[in-house]
């Protein structure tokens, strides 16, 4: 099975199987019930003879896209329905619409439903749940860890690209198993949005927040050697993230 996840045309243009949308795939849900039949044993994937890759980003990146993708894109700019995040977003709005004690005689949920909140809400909401190894588990998987996601320790991956140099270590995937049908000449940011973009949606965040958020995402940071100053330049963030 491909996955077109260039999302930028076909993988290859002759083939008429229907291809899949990986964004909208539940992979947090759908792991473990993958099923390897060419294997006798599963085990047998931890072999040398396997390149086992993974494709990353910056973890300040991938959140920030996450909130431009998900959160901060009504239902009415959509290609596609995601009630997931419509549900989302809407608690995002009511748990600050509650914080500041507006009656729910406003119509809450009518004022709501076309609202996107600001960047530091959902970074907010986003860091309720991330206090435990289980709650970490059940983040969702657009801006849950690497680490936890793609079982990173696990599996051992011997072949990592990085989203920032994609064209050139996707080249290197290709070539490493001579594959020569795969469109990688018209990839399109799904954001379309620069790093500049990605950095300006953390000037604005309180320090605290940050440092959860390196905290959270430590693994990652470590792991794939992504640092934080990529992102946010701060001489007071050594003071206060102990």
């Amino acid at each position: 099975m491909y996955l077109d996840i260039l999302r930028s045309g076909k993988i290859n243009t002759t083939s008429t199987s229907q291809l899949v949308n990986p964004w909208r795939l539940h992979f947090t849900f759908s792991f473990p019930h993958f099923r390897l039949h060419s294997l006798s044993k599963l085990s047998e994937i931890f072999s040398p003879i396997f390149t086992r890759a993974i494709f990353v980003r910056h973890p300040f990146e991938r959140l920030a896209s996450a909130y431009k993708e998900r959160i901060a894109t009504l239902t009415k700019d959509r290609t596609e329905p995601e009630q997931e995040y419509d549900a989302i977003r809407m608690a995002i709005c009511h748990q600050r619409v509650i914080s500041k004690r507006i009656s729910r005689s406003l119509g809450i949920q009518d004022s709501c439903m076309n609202t996107i909140p600001p960047f530091e809400d959902f970074v907010r909401y986003t860091l309720l749940h991330t206090h435990t190894t289980n709650e970490i588990a059940r983040m969702n998987y657009h801006w849950q860890p690497y680490s936890i996601l793609c079982q990173v320790c696990k599996f051992k991956y011997n072949f990592i690209c990085k989203y920032e140099m994609f064209n050139n270590h996707f080249s290197d995937f290709l070539k490493l198993f001579n594959i020569s049908d795969w469109n990688i000449h018209t990839r399109n940011v799904p954001s379309g949005l620069t790093k500049r973009d990605y950095q300006n949606y953390y000037t604005t965040l309180p320090d605290d927040l940050i440092c959860h958020l390196i905290k959270l995402y430590s693994d990652d940071f470590r792991l794939f050697n992504y640092r934080t100053d990529d992102y946010i330049n701060r001489t007071t963030l050594s003071q206060n993230c102990t």
